[in-house]
């Protein structure tokens, strides 16, 4: 279970690495903050989610979120954003605070068996 976890960490992030345009800035802003000590690295972030909520990575973001109506939580804060592919078809959204690696908001819904929604 902790090899897959781990796999699932190390596949995240090297999503996270290959992203074009607006995610490499993402990922430039989230690095500086990191050197500062004003978010988590991505990395233990990923580590705690790959613990919580066990599933396929298959997106990452970082933003600021100022206008959030799903989660009044993380208005005015720094949040990892991540989508994954969970058992039995769920797909999860997860908003972390990346200060604090604290779940602010969970997100789930079912696929189909052909992957579409219903």
């Amino acid at each position: 279970m902790l090899r897959r976890g781990m796999l699932a960490v190390a596949l995240a992030l090297a999503l996270w690495g290959t992203g074009a345009g607006a995610h490499n800035h993402d990922r430039d802003m989230a690095e500086r903050l990191q050197a500062t000590g004003e978010v988590r690295p991505l990395q233990d972030v990923l580590a705690q989610v790959a613990r919580d909520y066990p599933g396929q990575i298959l997106k990452v973001d970082f933003e600021r979120e100022d206008d959030d109506e799903d989660c009044l939580a993380c208005r005015d804060r720094w949040i990892y954003e991540l989508k994954l592919l969970q058992d039995q078809g769920r797909m999860t959204k997860l908003k972390i605070d990346a200060r604090t690696g604290e779940t602010l908001w969970v997100g789930t819904r079912s696929l189909r068996r052909d992957g579409r929604h219903p």
